[in-house]
């Protein structure tokens, strides 16, 4: 048969902890003190929400006009700068004034005479005239008189070619003139002159005799009784 002996008090755990718990309640009540109402728990907030861009119905265009009370954001516009403007200006207006300087000092440097004057000292007549630049004169080439040939005196001298002009002094020779269309002037005495070919002009001051031949030949003397022969179509006279 089992023996069942009686428990220590202090050995059972509940009776402990009764008289732990029994000061401590006891305590509270001589000091008055009642437990603080509990606070009421939060509620955690909502996790956000991510939603897409506004997207506009299928039957709207994506470039139609913003609704009711939304406006698109203003572009900024960017304009020149005022001090850029001012500085250009004052840029052109130095140029301007520069190059208006340079012309007055090389039209001034250009007149080596004439001197600066102070503006708004002295008299008018000081002020220097303009000098026209001078230019190199034209020389206009003046008629010279014909070159005079002097036949060998006392021996023959012919004269030739075509569209000639001569002036032969005659010096007591005798004088042979052919070709076309030639112009001879014979100076002084001749001691004889005959022409031939076509067209030519012969005149003269005196010879002793004169021969013409050819074709269209014509010749003039101015004085003496010289012995003349000429055939048809060719004139020897006196003028």
């Amino acid at each position: 048969m089992w023996q069942h002996l009686p428990m220590n008090p202090e050995d059972d755990p509940e009776a402990r902890i009764r008289q732990l718990e029994q000061p401590l309640a006891n305590s509270g009540v001589e000091l008055g003190t009642t437990d603080p109402a509990a606070t009421p728990p939060t509620s955690p907030l909502p996790p956000p929400v991510y939603a897409g861009p506004y997207q506009p119905p299928y039957d709207q265009s994506p470039y139609a006009a913003p609704p009711f009370g939304v406006a698109y954001p203003q572009v900024a516009k960017s304009g020149v700068p005022v001090g850029l403007v001012l500085a250009m200006i004052g840029v052109v207006a130095v140029l301007i004034v520069a190059g208006i300087g340079a012309v007055v000092w090389m039209v001034s440097s250009s007149n080596p005479g004439t001197s600066a004057r102070p503006v708004g000292s002295g008299s008018f007549d000081d002020v220097p005239t303009w000098v026209p630049p001078s230019f190199p004169s034209v020389v206009v080439p003046t008629e010279q008189p014909p070159q005079v040939a002097v036949a060998p005196a006392g021996e023959n001298y012919s004269i030739s070619g075509v569209d000639n002009v001569e002036t032969v002094e005659c010096n007591g020779s005798e004088i042979s003139i052919s070709g076309v269309n030639n112009t001879v002037t014979l100076l002084g005495h001749c001691l004889s002159v005959n022409v031939s070919g076509v067209e030519n002009n012969v005149e003269l001051d005196s010879a002793d005799r004169i021969s013409a031949s050819g074709f269209d030949n014509e010749v003039i003397y101015h004085s003496g009784e010289p012995e003349v022969a000429a055939t048809s179509r060719n004139i020897v006279a006196k003028g």
